[in-house]
């Protein structure tokens, strides 16, 4: 079996390549994620893979990239397990029991953001984030590595195991539809700024 333990020079570098890292990893593990406990889970395990791997860690890349590639990858198995167990009921639909008599429904949760996901998200605009949640996950996926950690596109590439050709394409038609989707939200916001006043205006002509 491979010896996993690291010397006590690469503990201390790792511990402070981690300590550094932390908030951006579980960050980017939240805007693919898009909830707090697949972010933590995510972050977790992904430190602990690059910790079992850490003696194969080139030191000429930077520490970000590779543990953001390590993220990346488990969102990917993340997606693909869940869609292998995915099933698609309505919540109004009781739960099968095995007692005739027992009725079970679906307790819908509470997906309100908490104060440090409201916190978290205060970089980017109200819209923009309605917009990113509104995306397919390969999608947020995409805008995540190119646009909100500047990644280049071949290391998204390689992450993806995509050619970079591929990758170009997919974000220009992400792109697109992210400019189309602002672009009806703020739409919508300037219509409701108008009608507000006028409304406002009649109510109090009484």
């Amino acid at each position: 079996m491979r010896d996993l333990a690291l010397s006590s020079s690469d503990e201390a570098r790792f511990s402070e390549q981690m300590k550094a890292s932390y908030r951006k990893v579980y960050n980017m593990a939240f805007r693919l994620a898009g909830n707090r406990a697949d972010a933590e889970d995510l972050t977790q395990d992904a430190f602990y893979r690059a910790y079992r791997s850490y003696k194969d860690y080139e030191g000429d890349r930077p520490f970000e990239n590779w543990i953001f590639r390590i993220v990346t990858r488990l969102f990917l198995d993340l997606l693909r397990s869940r869609r292998r167990r995915v099933k698609t009921v309505s919540y109004d639909n009781p739960l099968n029991t095995k007692s005739p008599e027992d009725t079970l429904y679906f307790d819908v949760p509470d997906v309100a953001p908490d104060p440090e996901e409201i916190l978290l998200n205060d970089s980017l605009s109200e819209n923009l984030q309605l917009v990113l949640s509104s995306l397919s996950a390969e999608q947020r996926m995409l805008i995540t590595l190119a646009d909100v950690e500047n990644l280049p596109y071949s290391e998204i590439a390689e992450i993806l195991n995509r050619p970079v050709g591929t990758i170009r394409s997919r974000l220009h038609r992400t792109h697109k539809l992210l400019r189309q989707r602002l672009e009806s939200l703020q739409e919508k916001s300037q219509a409701e700024k108008v009608v507000k006043p006028s409304r406002l205006r009649h109510v109090t002509a009484f």
